[in-house]
């Protein structure tokens, strides 16, 4: 069971589900923060997927990384908590991704959600990001 949510990339709204079961201290620390307006940046090195513009700083450096992921697949929505760089991100894939820093080190993220509908449009919207730029977000409850 998790937490249901919306997510807005440009015009496409998505419902999506936060996994509460596999990442409760992360959803639970991101909860209180929904709204979320922001914009999307293309992940430099990471395949197929955008972070956010802004930080989001959802639990301390001594939390551990919940519901950990390696590769990741159009949907699935992950938090950074990227301390050493000082970036926070929220994140969604829209094809194939890993979390990458330079020179493609693995970086730890927290599977912490998935998008359930309108998925296909979704991907289409986010493909273009690398061509025409950000695109705004908006993730709320619904």
């Amino acid at each position: 069971m998790g937490r249901p949510i919306r997510v807005r990339v440009g015009s496409v709204w998505c419902d999506a589900t936060l996994f509460d079961d596999l990442a409760p201290r992360t959803v639970a620390a991101l909860w209180p923060r929904l709204p979320i307006r922001d914009r999307t940046i293309q992940a430099r090195w990471s395949g197929d997927a955008w972070r956010t513009d802004g930080n989001y700083e959802l639990l301390t450096r001594d939390d551990p990384v919940e519901n950990p992921a390696e590769r990741l697949a159009a949907g699935d929505i992950i938090y950074y908590p990227g301390y050493r760089a000082g970036l926070f991100k929220i994140a969604i894939a829209y094809g194939a991704a890993q979390w990458l820093a330079p020179f493609r080190v693995p970086l730890a993220v927290s599977r912490i959600g998935r998008i359930e509908t309108n998925l296909d449009i979704f991907v289409a919207a986010c493909q273009r990001i690398i061509l025409d730029g950000p695109l705004e977000l908006e993730i709320i409850a619904p």
